[in-house]
């Protein structure tokens, strides 16, 4: 076990290249950290070149970066993205503690800085249980506890799971949580810095909630900001009358479509007066495919004779079957013998599509007909 991962802030190292393989480095000794375990991975330069990926092969790190490296080498691990990748698994640790004193476990969690959460195996989350979870994290990150690591060998570590570890490293923050974990921790609970409970959704296993650790929050906060902002200046209305303004907003969406459903009917209903007014047999392409059988429910009521509407789409041709005297089903039942159609529908109505063309369909259902 590398001990730089027992300081979060252990950023920079002086070393030399042990191994290079197929533009991947692996060095005497590094602070870099991989992504592992739960724990995303370091970003940083080596060399003052951008490090383009990490990965493991066993317990040793391989490093690339954006061009060649020869030796000495300098490591520099990025503050930044350091402490928003360790703060969370850290948090996590303390949420293993609350659980553990209720008899319950997480089951999976989320580390991505815009979206971290955690699955907890019970679907009684309620609003008590939030606050209480939000409370723990508050006395846990203002009481400061001090993060110790203990090192084990493998076949001393009480669980077998374990054994065939060389090393075992258990991370412990004071009584609230002690655990094996390879991954870098804060040094202290107070370097969490802050923790947000931003709601909660059921899952088919328990109950997802939603969180916000250290610099995540910042970030989010922003992005949520930049939202906020955009809308009050699209809406023209003061931030504190955003709220009203959208609530107005979705009733007048409402009341416009109701109106656009209205005005679509009556110019359907218009469409069919036209169509019942010629007198062919077959009306090929006067209607759009999706209108198709709300057309052909409202011509079905104008018209005496049987009808037949035809709309050509790609390889297949949709059709539409009215017959007053009910022989729809009659005549959709010789299309699916003869050209493989499908669909459905009355006596008096059937719709549905045949792979073939409209031509085809015409000459068929006309040699039925007459």
């Amino acid at each position: 076990m590398l001990n730089h991962y027992d300081q979060m802030l252990d950023l920079t190292l002086d070393t030399q290249i042990k191994e290079e393989k197929d533009g991947y480095y692996a060095f005497e000794d590094t602070v870099f950290y991989g992504e592992k375990g739960g724990m995303l991975a370091d970003q940083g330069t080596i060399n003052g070149l951008k490090v383009l990926d990490l990965k493991w092969k066993g317990d040793k790190l391989y490093h690339k970066v954006d061009g060649k490296l020869s030796n000495p080498i300098h490591l520099q691990v990025d503050a930044y993205t350091r402490i928003l990748n360790t703060t969370i698994q850290s948090a996590l640790h303390l949420l293993d503690g609350f659980y553990d004193q209720r008899g319950l476990h997480i089951e999976a969690f989320g580390v991505a800085p815009e979206h971290q959460w955690y699955e907890v195996n019970s679907k009684e989350v309620d609003e008590a249980h939030l606050e209480a979870v939000q409370i723990f994290m508050n006395e846990a990150l203002l009481t400061d506890i001090p993060t110790s690591f203990d090192y084990y060998k493998g076949s001393d570590y009480p669980d077998p799971d374990y054994a065939h570890h060389e090393e075992v490293r258990v991370v412990s923050f004071g009584e609230i949580n002690r655990q094996p974990c390879a991954t870098v921790h804060v040094n202290s609970t107070g370097q969490i810095g802050s923790f947000v409970v931003l709601g909660a959704e059921k899952t088919a296993r328990g109950t997802r909630v939603l969180i916000s650790v250290g610099y995540a929050s910042a970030e989010l906060l922003k992005k949520d900001e930049k939202i906020l902002k955009n809308l009050w200046q699209t809406l023209k209305v003061p931030k504190n009358e955003l709220p009203a303004a959208v609530e107005k907003l979705l009733d007048s969406n409402k009341s416009y479509k109701k109106q656009l459903e209205v005005m679509k009917k009556e110019l359907l209903t218009y469409k069919a007066q036209e169509l019942a007014k010629l007198n062919e047999l077959f009306l090929p392409d006067l209607v759009e495919v999706a209108d198709l059988r709300a057309i052909a429910q409202i011509l079905l009521n104008q018209v005496q004779q049987t009808k037949i509407l035809l709309v050509a789409d790609d390889k297949v041709t949709h059709f539409a079957l009215l017959s007053p005297d009910g022989q729809a089903r009659t005549l959709f039942a010789a299309l699916q013998e003869k050209l493989a159609a499908k669909g459905g529908g009355s006596p008096k109505l059937v719709t549905g599509l045949a792979p073939a063309s409209k031509e085809e369909l015409m000459t068929f259902l006309e040699d039925i007909l007459h």
